[in-house]
């Protein structure tokens, strides 16, 4: 079975609380385009079975990550590491968690030290939360030592709530940097070698004689956008240089954003063109397409390890506004009919593209963010694992993919047991809160025999560029991180249902 991590799923129960209203689009606007779903009674033949897991420890974060295991029935597997990883010093006497060097303004420490305390935090989380550890990828024997250092008090702290380590982050850009300018993807394939196995054979004395699985995550390299190419930095390039035949390799990782705000960048991005453009995301998941199976034909998983939506912690008016949840559907969902196992976004305490702030900021106090609630519609949409998915319509702005229940079927290539679960729509187009409601524009979907009679819950908002006033079937968010609110659950009328530019439906058959 594969997982798919961070935005999970949850399952509503329309009972007390509820409010099943037969329908609701009768004093909508005049529908402007109508499109005919044809859905097929079973998924494509191959298609992967996905679980209901697909980043998070003060009350809030907790409570943040508890709704989502709530309604989905799993916890995310949360990667600590990144670029801070990389800079990470084990100091063993250490009494502070973390020593860190920051200028005023950054989003990130240029130096920092962990100790014992450190790991700590780590179980502060619900019970059943799994981690993936970074460790740092220093060169030569005292670089090894230190990778010692920290992967073994890791190992005795989180015990079975390690689900892996990695090692590096993004080491693609290490070369004329952190190694010589050189340094190759064989010569990184070398030395991660020799790294997992010395920790390997560092930790198997300590796991009291139970079976030790692979215990690595491989690879973690920046965007690739080569393919077939030994010269460069891929999942591909790693494993022909011998990564994929030392059986400690449990997932090898890319990365991927859809635009950057770094500082190097020349492309500004934008909502509509980088976001709000399935074609846009697709472009780049072809790549992430090709690599997935290659490396699930060399028999390891392969995961999206890093992702968001502009690289260097978003961008403000992009990132955290509500058009960010709609792309999170759309990009989960479609990711989710490759052969991608897993997807972890990326979040850090004051990144612009995080789906809640988990303390006070200057002057903003902690917070769910607009990105959230694509959280929420995903973690509904994927409840309970056992999901396979297929996409319908495969437009720029709109798009419409079908989810079938593959509780009975032992594998992706099993399809006949698999069953119609859900329809989710989603409409891409744009639409400000400062146009006037009357105005816009709406696409009716006739829908399947089987969806005749479904209920409808939908993800809203005044706008795609607002931060507020957000509603998922009729609930939102309080500051605090409660759902609130009573449920508003539509209901298909004469086979059709309406939705509006920037919003998301999902159609539970």
């Amino acid at each position: 079975m594969i997982c798919f991590s961070f935005l999970i799923s949850l399952a509503i129960l329309v009972v007390n609380g509820v409010m099943s209203m037969p329908h609701a689009f009768t004093a909508r606007q005049a529908v402007n385009e109508t499109i005919r779903l044809n859905v097929p009674n079973s998924p494509t033949t191959g298609r992967q079975i996905i679980d209901a897991a697909f980043q998070y420890p003060n009350e809030f974060s907790k409570r943040m990550i508890q709704n989502l295991q709530d309604i989905s029935g799993a916890y995310p597997i949360i990667r600590a590491g990144g670029s801070t990883q990389n800079r990470a010093i084990w100091v063993q006497n250490q009494t502070e968690a973390i020593i860190e060097t920051i200028a005023p303004g950054a989003d990130q420490p240029s130096a920092l030290t962990i100790g014992p305390a450190w790991l700590q935090s780590f179980h502060q989380f619900p019970n059943g939360t799994q981690y993936i550890y970074g460790l740092s990828f220093q060169d030569g024997s005292a670089g090894l030592d230190q990778v010692l250092q920290e992967a073994v008090p890791a190992f005795q702290s989180l015990g079975d709530s390690l689900y892996a380590y990695e090692i590096g982050n993004e080491v693609d850009g290490f070369p004329g940097g952190r190694r010589s300018a050189n340094w190759t993807v064989q010569d990184y394939a070398t030395q991660w070698k020799q790294y997992a196995a010395t920790v390997d054979e560092k930790l198997r004395p300590l796991s009291d004689g139970q079976e030790f699985e692979p215990l690595f995550q491989g690879g973690a390299f920046e965007a690739p956008r080569h393919l077939n190419n030994l010269s460069y930095f891929t999942v591909q390039t790693a494993e022909e240089s011998g990564i994929a035949s030392t059986g400690k390799v449990k997932t090898m990782a890319d990365h991927d954003y859809m635009g950057s705000n770094c500082a190097d960048n020349t492309v500004p991005a934008e909502l509509g063109a980088n976001l709000l453009n399935h074609f846009r995301m697709t472009s780049l998941m072809y790549y992430h397409d090709f690599l997935s199976n290659y490396s699930v034909a060399q028999g390891i998983p392969y995961v999206i390890g890093e992702t968001n939506s502009i690289s260097c912690q978003g961008e403000a008016g992009i990132s955290d506004v509500f058009g960010a949840a709609l792309w999170s559907i759309d990009y989960i969902l479609y990711v989710a009919t490759l052969k991608v196992s897993r997807m972890y976004f990326h979040q850090g305490t004051p990144y612009r593209y995080s789906a809640w702030q988990p303390i006070k900021i200057n002057d903003t106090d902690a917070q769910p963010k607009a990105l959230y609630y694509g959280n929420l519609f995903t973690s509904t949409a994927l409840a309970g694992g056992n999901k396979q998915v297929d996409i319908l319509v495969n437009g720029t702005s709109f798009t419409a993919y079908a989810i079938y229940d593959a509780a009975n079927a032992t594998d992706g290539s099993t399809v006949d047991a698999s069953q119609l679960d859900s329809i989710v729509l989603v409409n891409l187009n744009m639409f400000n809160s400062t146009q006037p409601a009357s105005e816009r524009p709406y696409i009716t979907v006739t829908l399947p025999d089987a969806a005749s009679d479904a209920e409808v819950r939908r993800l809203t908002a005044p706008g795609v560029e607002v931060k507020d006033g957000i509603s998922w079937a009729g609930r939102n968010l309080t500051q605090d991180g409660f759902i609130v609110g009573q449920e508003i659950v539509e209901r298909v009328a004469n086979g059709q249902v309406s939705i509006g530019a920037g919003e998301a439906l999902l159609i539970s058959v």
